[in-house]
Order: C-alpha cells, then structure tokens, then sequence
C-alpha cells in the first residue's frame, strides 16, 4: 500500500499549522520610533513604551527559510477599540508565499508595563484544511488552545521576562486516505505546540534595510509534538524544539526574529515602513 507520501504530507500540515500560531505571535508588535512623535507610547507619565504598531502605517518583513524559500509579511492596525478606557488594536499580518497569500488575525494592547499579544482562532487554518482536503478527506477536526497570550515586558532591560498564557495548541484530526486502487484506509493525527517562556538576554544594535536600531534581544523556545498512525500502519511519532531569538526595539517592536529547528532555519527581517 502506497500510503507513506500522503503521511508525510499530512505531517507537514501539521506542523505548518502550527507555524501559523507562532508567526501570529510572534509578529503582533512594530512601530517606527524615529517617525512617531509620541516614542512613550502614548503613556501620559512617560515611562512605559509599548510594542504595538503605529496607526496608518504598514510594516513589510522578508521571511527566508533555509531551503531557499522566500517569503513576506506585511502588517498593520486594521482597527481600534476602547476597552475599559484601554484601547485594543486589531492587527492583520498578510502573509504571501509561493504567489499564495493568508492573513493572520491578532489583538493587542498595553497595561502596567507589559505589552499583551493576543491570538484567537487563526483564519489561515481554514485555507491549511482546504489544502488537506486535496490528500485526504477529513472526517473530524478539532483545534484547542485559542486564545494565546504573549506578555512582553515593556522596559525590555535584560532579564525582563517574555512569558505566555494558555493551554498548549491542539490540532486532532481523522481521515480517510486514498490509496491507490484499493480504496482508503483510516488515520489519526495529532499535534501539539507547547511554548516555553524566555527573556532579555541582550540588548544591542541591529542593522536592517528599514534602518538601524537599538534592541533588547529575546530568547524563547516552543514545542511541537506530532503523531501520526493509521490502521495498517505503526505511528509516526516526532518531536521538535524551536529556539528562537527576537530582537525589538522600543517603540519599534519586532525588527528581526530567528526560529532554529533540528533540520531548518528561519529568519524574519523588517524591511519596510511606510
């Protein structure tokens, strides 16, 4: 039974899924501190500068991956709201790769000292079970762990924490594979990404082609737990650890993030504000 290709599709779904929720949260925050002319964040005592992006303007990141492939974010306030005198921000992060585009929905706001990135459901899922579909017929889904909370705290010193909020991320599937001249056999699929809270470990200057920056660097891992079996075959069973290290700035947000896997590496850059 020629059924080992679809598995190994289906596992690349799951973890590209799963990428998704990371890249949400890990691109929720960018201002341009040298072109606002409130660089406190609008805190009225002038102390605390928040990672949340500027209104009216869009932040363009180049995603390249080691194996070559190259991709980019373009990210931006869609809306505002007043919560509880707090305003929350609605961002959308637009993602475009191999002439195919999904946008990533995420929330964020500030309170004492700490910025809070918050990731709902993500609607690039949706488009992953479209593609999916052309494997294999999917006759149960189901995602928990939404919402995620990221914190960052805003005074981005060394040692200040960088910690998250919520259940590990589930993704449980069931399906029917079709194989070739014999009908379809069941499978299972399970993944799970787990984050890991990091912190500063740095702070210095890092140049990109949107200009120069002085950064607190970040680090932090996740987690992601993948399985796979069907009912002729034994499980497929992989664990990864991604490390990754982030570089913001004050009134700036994210200006450069590496994520390193066992196999891969990828490396997100701000080139543009405008």
């Amino acid at each position: 039974m020629k059924i080992q290709a679809p598995s190994l599709a289906i596992s690349r779904f799951a973890k590209s899924a799963l990428a998704l929720a990371v890249l949400a949260m890990s691109f929720t925050a960018c201002k341009d501190d040298d072109k606002n002319p409130d660089p406190d964040g609008g805190n009225p005592g002038g102390t605390e500068k928040a990672f949340i992006p500027t209104k009216d303007k869009s932040y363009t990141y180049k995603i390249t991956d080691s194996d070559g492939s190259m991709g980019d974010m373009i990210t931006k306030i869609v809306s505002t709201k007043d919560s509880a005198g707090m305003d929350v921000h609605t961002i959308h992060n637009l993602i475009r790769e191999n002439e195919e585009e999904m946008t990533l929905v995420s929330k964020a706001y500030a309170k004492g000292g700490t910025t809070t990135n918050e990731l709902p459901y993500p609607t690039a899922m949706k488009a992953l079970v479209n593609e999916i579909n052309d494997i294999a017929y999917i006759s149960d889904f189901k995602v928990t762990g939404f919402p995620q909370y990221q914190f960052l705290e805003n005074n981005g010193k060394v040692n200040s924490a960088l910690t998250f909020k919520g259940d590990p991320i589930k993704v449980l599937m069931e399906l029917e594979i079709p194989i070739e001249d014999e009908g379809s056999v069941l499978g299972k699929l399970e993944s799970r990404l787990t984050y890991k809270n990091g912190k500063a470990v740095a702070e210095e200057s890092v140049t990109t082609p949107a200009g120069n920056f002085n950064c607190t660097k970040w680090e932090y891992s996740y987690e992601v737990y993948t399985k796979f079996e069907t009912e002729v075959t034994q499980p497929e069973i992989t664990t990864e650890v991604v490390n990754v290290t982030l570089w913001t700035a004050p009134g700036v947000g994210v200006v450069k993030s590496i994520e390193k896997g066992e196999e891969s590496t990828s490396t997100t850059e701000l080139r543009k504000v405008e």
